[in-house]
């Protein structure tokens, strides 16, 4: 095994996973356990090569999981439909301006886990292959495992900033979690980064105080020629200063729709990105608080949504109030008070909830084995020694354990 994993027996997160997995494949789940813990360290390309040889089991595993994914949801051939994404975008320009060690580094888990260089650049990129789905047929609903909820505190007397996120995506990845500890070459920056197998990013904090939490928002505009999203959470936490993680995001073009929760050590912004515009959500004026869910709350640059939404048959439309629209209601309800304070208990308390029993904040895999769950549950804490606390699986049943750098 290539130096820098601690190995750990890969945790099982959820119930029922032996069914939820079939349509994939027929793979055992693992009972117990706990996050494996890989360090990532060196030069980009040789950051990449540790992350594909230490997973090269996991990578090989997942990645044509994802493509019997696109196989039956996209009703594709999955290798033709990845030639058509990769002609389509023109991302490449926009990675080697921003972020162009992360263009190595993905080289190098393609080398590491000997999954082709051009499939392992399409599986980084997974926001931007569900705008491209849409695109490419106009009139189909919006992907549903986009239940990602988020938040930020800053600002109460005797606590640091928190930022905190339930990251919710497909429930093929279930026992693929990572928690990737990335040592920069030639910086004393470390960030702890969430993770899937073969993946550079989900969402994760600095040892500058930084964190990064993301919600998926399709109703926004993207574009082919900006940064994905992978890209922009590992662009966010190379920054040294908070002010400089929220100047990168509005600097950048977005490839995709998305409301990122940056927190620092004084305080934290929800900001919703889109092709052609950043703008910050703030819930009432003065707020030292912010949550946020799947629907766009100040941003209007959604006009390919309404596209979409115009093709739809009526019974077909979004209905009010959805998903997000219950799971943000739950968070305002726990979170809008200000003169409540809101400690590390509280935050998992929220996370945990299911107080609408069909649109909870806290997802576990469908019965069907189909749509999205929580595949992890994280918590910044932002102060002079910064704390992760994580639990990779939905937090109502997987335990938290604490992580510093």
């Amino acid at each position: 095994m290539a130096a820098g994993l601690t190995i750990n027996p890969w945790v099982h997160s959820s119930g029922n996973y032996a069914e939820s997995i079939k349509p994939y494949f027929g793979k055992k789940p693992l009972e117990s356990g706990d996050l494996p813990l890989l360090v990532l360290e060196g030069s980009p390309r040789k950051r990449g090569q540790i992350h594909g040889e230490s997973l090269r089991t996991k990578i090989n595993e997942i990645v044509p999981a994802w493509k019997e994914f696109l196989r039956k949801n996209r009703k594709v051939e999955p290798d033709v439909y990845i030639d058509e994404f990769i002609g389509y975008q023109k991302f490449d320009k926009a990675i080697q301006k921003w972020t162009p060690d992360l263009e190595e580094e993905v080289k190098g888990i393609a080398e590491g886990s000997g999954i082709d260089e051009k499939t392992m650049y399409a599986y980084q990129l997974a926001d931007e292959e569900w705008w491209f789905a849409m695109h490419k047929r106009i009139g189909i609903p919006p992907p549903q495992a986009d239940h990602c909820s988020a938040l930020g505190v800053f600002g109460q007397d005797g606590l640091p900033t928190y930022t905190a996120q339930n990251m919710d995506i497909y429930s093929y990845s279930d026992t693929y979690e990572v928690l990737l500890h990335i040592k920069h070459q030639n910086s004393s920056l470390e960030s702890f980064v969430y993770s899937e197998a073969g993946l550079i990013a989900l969402c994760g904090m600095s040892n500058h105080s930084l964190g990064i939490c993301c919600n998926t928002l399709l109703q926004l505009d993207h574009r082919p020629d900006g940064l994905p999203v992978a890209h922009v959470v590992r662009g966010v936490l190379a920054q040294e200063e908070y002010a400089d993680a929220v100047q990168f995001v509005k600097n950048i073009k977005h490839a995709s729709g998305q409301n990122y929760t940056i927190g620092g050590p004084k305080e934290a912004a929800a900001l919703e990105c889109s092709a052609n515009k950043v703008s910050r959500f703030i819930p009432y004026e003065g707020a030292r608080r912010v949550y946020h869910t799947n629907h766009p709350l100040v941003n209007d640059d959604q006009n390919t949504y309404r596209k979409v939404i115009e093709k739809l048959p009526e019974d077909k439309k979004p209905k009010s109030p959805n998903n997000s629209e219950i799971r943000l209601a739950a968070l305002e309800k726990r979170l809008k008070d200000p003169a409540k304070r809101i400690t590390v208990d509280t935050i998992k308390t929220t996370l945990c909830s299911h107080d609408d029993p069909k649109n909870p904040v806290c997802n576990h895999i469908p019965e069907s084995g189909e749509g999205g769950f929580t595949f992890g549950s994280l918590i910044y804490e932002l102060g002079e020694s910064p704390v992760l606390h994580l639990a990779p699986g939905p937090p109502c049943s997987t335990e938290f354990k604490v992580y510093k750098f």
